[in-house]
């Protein structure tokens, strides 16, 4: 009994590392909006550290607000 539990609890804990050790990363970009043109420059939350996802999140987040985002400058975790 004792040993199952051990094991148990053991086994929980491997299945939640995983999990904690995806921190959210630091986004760098740039961005536009045109007519007139106006530039940015900033940093936001985003969600994974792989670039290619990262660019899609910030993408879609900028354009909620009428942004194009022009480039990610780098990625922080």
């Amino acid at each position: 009994m004792t040993r199952t539990l051990i094991l148990s609890g053991l086994t929980a804990l491997a299945l939640a590392l995983p999990v904690a050790a995806q921190a959210a990363c630091t986004a760098e970009y740039k961005a536009k909006q045109d007519d007139p043109l106006r530039l940015t420059h900033g940093e936001m939350q985003v969600a994974s550290c792989d670039r290619a996802s990262a660019t899609e999140e910030v993408r879609a987040r900028l354009a909620q607000q009428g942004w194009i985002l022009l480039k990610i400058v780098s990625l922080k975790g």
